[in-house]
């Protein structure tokens, strides 16, 4: 049976990497498990986690930036286009792991995972090596305004049909928002159908409508039956978060 690994996706500072590292921390210490870190991200510059697997021993954008003479942004896209290139280095360095749980940490550009040939490649060699369940980080700290609830849940959305993965939503930065970590919602589908109230009473014109009809896709395609909030800071939220990825790894695993 494949082992379990965890990708984590978001927008940059949604808080993936502080994510990757805290709930790796709880699964060692509360769970008793061995977990591998792997980072993904060559632009990044400093790690609160020890990674089993680093891209930057393949692939770093800032010596792309220099060679190439490239901006920051423009360097980060060459690097992972250069790396997603590295995929025999890239199946021996997956093959070699022996944890329990696999825990990925993604680019800060969002985009270049979900939208780039190159992040879909990427996917490929996680989806071939493990069986990988999405995280996509919502930042709580942006409020729950309807336009911007509704649009990061059609993007969790759009983040599992694209890489062709489970995705979970999750609320970050709980303490930060002042919100209690945990579950949130009972169910992803009332929650987009309170979403979708939240629209009909907004004055957002074309584009209340257009994401209105947008949830009803939602409710459709997304596959996580909960909303959970969580801090990395304080650790609320990880063990729900927890059982909702084990439930989900046994939907799609039959693990045990």
């Amino acid at each position: 049976m494949p082992r379990p690994s965890v990708v984590f996706i978001g927008p940059a500072g949604s808080g993936k990497t502080l994510l990757t590292w805290a709930l790796g921390r709880w699964l060692e210490r509360e769970m008793g498990l061995s977990v591998n870190y792997v980072n993904l991200d060559p632009s990044v510059e400093y790690l609160p986690y020890e990674p089993s697997f680093d891209c930057r021993t393949l692939v770093r954008a800032r010596e792309v930036m220099e060679k190439e003479g490239l901006g920051p942004n423009a360097a980060i896209v060459k690097a992972v286009e250069i790396l997603a290139e590295k995929v025999e280095e890239l199946r021996e360095a997956f093959a070699e792991l022996r944890g329990d749980y696999v825990l990925v940490d993604t680019p800060g550009q969002m985009e270049i995972v979900l939208f780039r040939p190159s992040g879909v490649k990427l996917m490929r060699v996680v989806r071939e090596a493990s069986l990988p369940i999405g995280v996509f980080l919502l930042d709580s700290t942006l409020g729950r305004h309807e336009a911007n609830a509704a649009i990061s849940v059609l993007l969790a959305t759009v983040a599992q049909l694209r890489l062709e993965v489970p995705v979970v939503p999750v609320l970050s930065k709980a303490d930060a928002a002042g919100i209690r970590g945990g579950l949130v919602s009972h169910s992803m589908h009332l929650e987009v159908d309170e979403v979708v109230r939240s629209l009909s009473e907004s004055d957002l014109g074309a584009l209340s409508e257009m994401l209105s009809e947008s949830m009803t896709l939602v409710k459709k395609y997304l596959k996580s039956g909960r909303l959970i909030a969580v801090s990395s800071v304080t650790g609320e939220g990880l063990e729900e978060l927890y059982k909702v990825l084990h439930e989900v790894f046994c939907a799609c695993g039959d693990l045990t």
